[in-house]
């Protein structure tokens, strides 16, 4: 019999928030069903004793494609290169297993996942339990669920755990359904102490409390008002305790206590006194917990009348940060949820939106302050991806019969079909309320454990000014008609970016920080020859790579490559349509930076036979692609991830027509420039 470990080390790694969720989901149940664990960002790896008796437990998503998050490639790095001795002692018949999140919509679904599972193994660690391969395209739960069961279901013979804490686990999980949403007696009961008794007392206290929301807020403009979604609900049983195989109730994990502090709601773009100010030089210690403000200074729109999506250009003053950025850098920008939003939120759930609260995990760590408000507007994720778990904890709050059956129904198997059709609908925290209406009195410490953290987004640097430490980012104004609640969507970063400089009295300061380990970079080398291939506002980075080619050929009278910029777009005219950038690239040309610029027209008559779409025009101009890839020449695509693959499926015909090559050897030739770090993409 196999020997127990005494530790759980969870481990993740995590681009928007999904894997980091699920890696404290299950950090904190193994807690509770009585395992000792512990948890790590993957690139803290230095802090982590891999030579404890422990098993790892390792979820990591894939962005991009195929990318690893900005927070893993340091330990990625570290086992291809770190030494010898150091590599065998951490995982020599280490054993671990992989819940990989990933989307099959892009090419390399799931790679970093089993990219770390296959060097694990050539390292010499053994896995206890086959990855999981999680696809968002179809729902991560259909995966996730059934694998999460066998994780807890195989720990036991291979971890200790305290038996005491397992029955008390056991007897919770298997109490079933409360009949009606109890305040406080039931919540006690899962409670160590009287302190942390008094702890959640006060934190229902808080929810009850009758929120300071403005008289106006009363009317909010149509594109904020929560929507009922329709859903059928003909085949939901008519009583909860007709509902099978609904999901267990997760545990508690977190105590609030509301202090008797007070914090005034701050304007809608500060949120800087909730961090702690960043000392000394590198520009890389700024990050989400700790963003930099930096100032807008101009903007322009770059898009015309024609145009189906506004175009937006800010010029930001980074001066401070210490940053040297290159062509190919990224900011991530933290746009905050609109009071519009938030604030009609805090009045339907009576939450008070001043009172400072003190927020601790039920097992150990160290306490967090900050307002309801604040949390809701600053640090929670108000429409996340609709989960089980979340709609599992609301029915305990649903004072509707019907519509507690159907919210329990909503997470069980029989129920899956449903629960498809609700997550289409995207619904908002708020649309939830509105399609439940009986939901109330939910603790403030369930909303925090279950509303996942609200991430940055991400813009690609155009324009860097070296001398007055400025740089310029160009991004779509996001706004579509969500079909299932037939309303508008705004896109959260880009309406609040453009709110500001509409409306500056709001305050031109936001927060941000750069990207850590962009890869999407031009080589350093000038000669190198560049393919790029763009859609819309991907070719916003191309702007800086044509920018630094043409430094490098002004500063030191060097020779540079050929490049060719394929750019896919609507209308065909500057003034009046989409091709952004049009008169600077059109200079490129002129002056020899850029070789060849060709554009593919999508909804006016083509005045080439190149075709409408950006993936035609580099088959018909494939032999200007070959020639450069037969010269070392280095090869990106930025755009939509749909553009991106039909794309490839051009290169691989430009491979088969141009370099003699069947199908399969073209796949494998793409697949080693890709390796080469010759073959980049930045899609989204």
């Amino acid at each position: 019999m196999t020997s127990r470990a005494k530790l759980l080390k969870v481990l993740y790694g995590s681009q928007t928030g999904n894997a980091e969720a699920i890696s404290k989901h299950l950090c904190d149940e193994a807690l509770q069903r009585g395992f000792s664990a512990e948890r790590f960002v993957l690139d803290d790896y230095d802090k982590v004793s891999f030579g404890d008796d422990c098993i790892l437990l390792i979820v990591i998503s894939t962005t991009g494609d195929g990318d690893f998050p900005d927070n893993t490639t340091k330990f990625f790095r570290w086992t291809r290169r770190g030494k010898k001795d150091e590599l065998e002692t951490a995982f020599k018949g280490k054993r671990f297993t992989v819940l990989a999140l990933g989307d099959t919509n892009y090419t390399n679904f799931c790679q970093t996942g089993k990219r770390i599972e296959r060097r694990l193994l050539e390292l010499g660690a053994i896995t206890f339990l086959n990855k999981a391969l999680a696809d968002d395209a179809v729902g991560l739960e259909s995966v996730i669920d059934p694998w999460v069961d066998s994780l807890w279901a195989t720990l036991p013979s291979i971890l200790e755990f305290d038996e005491a804490k397992a029955k008390a686990f056991a007897d919770v999980s298997s109490s079933g359904p409360t009949r009606l949403p109890i305040k406080k007696a039931k919540t006690d009961e899962n409670l160590a102490d009287a302190e942390a008794a008094q702890a959640v007392e006060q934190s229902v206290i808080a929810v009850e409390s009758k929120a300071t929301i403005p008289d106006e807020m009363d009317s909010i403009p149509s594109i904020y008002t929560p929507a009922k979604i329709p859903i059928d609900l003909s085949n939901v049983p008519a009583s909860s305790d007709l509902v099978l195989g609904s999901s267990a109730l997760p545990l508690q994990t977190l105590n609030v206590r509301e202090s008797s502090e007070c914090r005034q709601m701050s304007p809608a773009a500060s949120l800087f006194h909730l961090f702690t100010k960043q000392e000394g030089n590198d520009p890389f210690a700024y990050n989400i917990n700790s963003p930099f403000p930096a100032k807008i200074v101009s903007h322009r729109y770059l898009s015309g009348p024609k145009a189906l999506k506004r175009v937006l250009e800010l010029t930001i003053d980074m001066n401070g940060m210490n940053w040297n950025p290159k062509a190919g850098s990224v900011i991530s920008i933290l746009a905050p949820n609109p009071d519009e939003v938030v604030l009609p939120l805090l009045k339907r759930l009576k939450i008070a939106g001043t009172a400072v609260l003190e927020v601790l995990p039920a097992t150990s760590g160290s306490k967090t302050k900050y307002t309801a408000y604040e949390a809701f507007k600053y640090f929670l994720d108000l429409t996340p991806p609709l989960r089980k778990p979340f709609l599992r904890v609301l029915a305990e709050y649903a004072t509707n019969e019907q519509e507690r059956a159907a919210l329990l129904f909503l997470t069980s198997t029989p129920g899956a079909g449903l629960f498809k059709t609700l997550k289409q609908a995207n619904p908002s925290f708020a649309d939830l309320l509105e399609t439940f209406p009986s939901l109330s009195d939910i603790p403030m410490a369930r909303i925090l454990e279950n509303l996942p953290r609200l991430q940055s987004r991400f813009y690609s640097i155009t324009h860097i000014d070296s001398e007055k430490q400025t740089v310029c980012v160009a991004f779509n104004i996001v706004e579509y008609t969500n079909e299932v609640k037939n309303q508008t969507v705004r896109g959260l970063c880009s309406g609040y970016l453009e709110s500001l400089v509409l409306n500056p009295s709001l305050g031109m300061t936001i927060p941000l920080f750069p990207k850590p380990n962009a890869s999407f970079m031009p080589p350093e080398d000038a000669l190198v020859p560049l393919v790029m291939i763009s859609a819309g506002t991907g070719v916003t980075p191309f702007l800086s790579f044509l920018q630094d080619r043409r430094r490098q050929r002004d500063e030191s009278s060097a020779k540079i490559g050929e490049s060719v910029l394929f750019h896919g777009r609507r209308f065909a005219d500057d003034a009046g349509g989409d091709r952004i950038y049009g008169q600077e690239i059109d200079q490129y040309v002129v002056n020899g930076v850029l070789t060849q610029f060709i554009a593919a027209i999508s909804r006016e008559e083509c005045v080439s036979s190149r075709g409408k779409y950006v993936q035609n025009a580099v088959e018909c101009e494939g032999a200007i692609v070959w020639k450069s890839l037969s010269l070392g020449g280095h090869l990106y695509v930025c755009g939509g991830v749909e553009m991106a693959r039909d794309v490839h499926a051009s290169l691989a015909k430009v491979c088969v027509t141009f370099g003699g090559m069947d199908d399969a050897e073209a796949k494998k030739f793409l697949k080693a420039l890709a390796a080469e770090g010759r073959y980049l993409k930045e899609i989204w």
